[in-house]
């Protein structure tokens, strides 16, 4: 899987939402990427991927502002959402950004998974718990994502991913993946490759429920 990656196209309005299916008519599974605007969605989805540039990335943290959807061999779509938090746009478009996420997110019959990236180094924001606690209330499936391990040492890594988790554990109940019996959330570093196989695994065995 994640082979043969192609950018689909970008939806800046509901009615813009992609219907593909697969050969037997049925609509393309989706998995979402949901984080603050400078979390690495864009680079975590390409390196999933091994596509660089699928996504595009940039320094300059808002730089996604539509929803952007990418067909995996015609069998599945990631959808990255706009990022929240600090983006240096005016409130008007943070909210219309807001709104565009919750019709994906509450009207979408064929999300699967939403992945939320967290920033390994730092603890939840105001923003993730509240966006946890959204996707829980929902009942969204939802896996913790931590970017951006390549910036610690492994030790230090895991004293922050289980600290971090633990924090959001006391607003939110995320169940471990029930066939892989991995731990509820994933380091992810995209420098050593660290965590892709876990997540690939994770991702196929929702798709086969």
């Amino acid at each position: 899987m994640f082979n043969q990656a192609k950018f689909l196209l970008s939806a800046a309005k509901p009615e813009h939402f992609p219907h593909k299916c697969d050969l037997r008519g049925n609509p393309l599974p989706e998995i979402a990427f949901v984080g603050r605007s400078n979390v690495g969605k864009s680079s975590l989805i390409n390196h999933l991927t091994r596509k660089k540039g699928l996504a595009k990335t940039s320094s300059t943290p808002g730089k996604t502002q539509l929803i952007n959807f990418f067909s995996i061999e015609e069998e599945l779509c990631l959808v990255d959402l706009p990022g929240y938090g600090f983006a240096k746009v005016g409130k008007k478009k943070q909210a219309a950004w807001g709104d565009l996420i919750q019709r994906y997110l509450e009207t979408r019959k064929n999300l699967k998974l939403t992945l939320l990236l967290l920033d390994i180094r730092h603890p939840p924001s105001e923003e993730d718990i509240a966006f946890a606690k959204w996707a829980s209330h929902y009942g969204h499936e939802l896996v913790i994502v931590f970017t951006k391990g390549d910036k610690l040492a492994p030790a230090k890594a895991k004293i922050h991913s289980d600290r971090n988790f633990a924090l959001l554990l006391e607003q939110i109940d995320v169940k471990p993946d029930a066939k892989t019996g991995a731990a509820p959330f994933v380091p992810y570093s995209i420098k050593d490759g660290k965590g892709r196989t876990l997540l690939a695994k994770i991702i196929e065995n929702r798709l086969k429920k």
